[in-house]
């Protein structure tokens, strides 16, 4: 067993042992990494860790933002303003978005806003909206929309003047070399009755022990920390933190692209085609596409089976993924 020198944010030990080899299975970056597991704690990281320098970089030519345009951004933040919006969002798990717990006139801080379509929805629920961005890909969107993005890191303090009611992390957590040390300092800005909600994958999932090496949430290497709720919730209290409540939610369609990845083979160095295709062909093999009638049919199942299937898994706490609020520690 191989044993590697790297900081562990749970209980800083800095000795890993080496476990699987895996790559990128999504976009075809094309280094190999490995899942590295702290030898005191037992928590879950990839080796080697990328560092802040590394990630405009990667999330530049890698991730799919580049391929999102303003009007999709508002157009998927309108839903908001629809009838029976909060209950399609919890049938269908989508509901796993720190944005929908705002309250009119807070100001929110979201650190990894990605295309920013939970600014304009905060701003829908009458929330001031600030974000922070990594990913160079958003800077039109941000300019088109008129949101008050940040690009660059939180370690460059952003916003200095301000503090903050709400500040989210929607899957970003994970994808922090330093998630404590990011934490400390957003604690700094959090208002004395604030609260921070942060939501990431949970390896204590069903869908993981089913899946192992296969679970599409290792997503190397875009995560380079992979926790659980009782290791989370040790690393939030050496920060200052403490858990107001938790819970798991499982969005049905990443359940859906499971199952698909799951039958696929990816090669190394080379983008998956169920990750990178948006729109199918007529000449599309996806079951789910080949008519029109089958497509409405097979959703409607799809909808039903896995709806009730992770909503029980969520009331066990075995879902895919975590949410949870935060407030400054007593």
């Amino acid at each position: 067993m191989t044993e590697v020198l790297m900081r562990c944010p749970v209980c800083s030990s800095e000795k890993f042992s080496l476990k699987d080899k895996i790559f990128d299975d999504r976009y075809g970056e094309p280094n190999i990494y490995n899942l590295a597991q702290c030898e005191v704690c037992k928590h879950q990281a990839t080796y080697p860790r990328l560092n802040e320098l590394d990630l405009p970089s990667l999330y530049g030519n890698y991730y799919p933002r580049k391929n999102i345009s303003a009007e999709e951004v508002a157009f998927e933040a309108a839903k908001i303003k629809k009838p029976f919006a909060k209950l399609l969002r919890w049938c269908n798990g989508t509901d796993n978005q720190g944005q929908y717990c705002v309250k009119s006139g807070e100001l929110m801080l979201d650190v990894g806003c990605g295309s920013g379509t939970s600014l304009l929805e905060a701003k829908c629920m009458g929330a001031q909206a600030f974000g922070i961005e990594a990913d160079p890909n958003v800077q039109s969107i941000a300019q088109s929309l008129d949101l008050t993005i940040h690009f660059g890191s939180i370690h460059d303090q952003p916003f200095n003047q301000l503090t903050f009611d709400l500040i989210i992390m929607n899957q970003v957590i994970e994808h922090l070399p330093d998630p404590d040390l990011a934490l400390k300092i957003l604690l700094e800005r959090l208002r004395p009755t604030g609260r921070m909600i942060l939501v990431f994958p949970n390896t204590n999932s069903l869908w993981r022990r089913i899946f192992g090496k296969k679970w599409i949430h290792w997503h190397i290497p875009y995560h380079l920390h992979h926790f659980d709720i009782k290791k989370f919730e040790k690393m939030i209290k050496n920060c200052g933190l403490e858990t107001i409540h938790s819970r798991t939610i499982t969005p049905n369609v990443w359940t859906v692209m499971q199952l698909r990845a799951w039958r696929q083979t990816p090669q190394h160095g080379v983008p998956n085609s169920i990750w990178t295709v948006s729109k199918p062909t007529n000449n599309s093999k996806n079951v789910f596409y080949q008519t029109k009638k089958s497509k409405s049919y097979l959703r409607f199942i799809v909808f039903i089976v896995l709806g009730l299937t992770n909503r029980i898994l969520d009331t066990l706490g075995m879902g895919d993924s975590l949410l949870v609020e935060l407030r400054k520690g007593k």
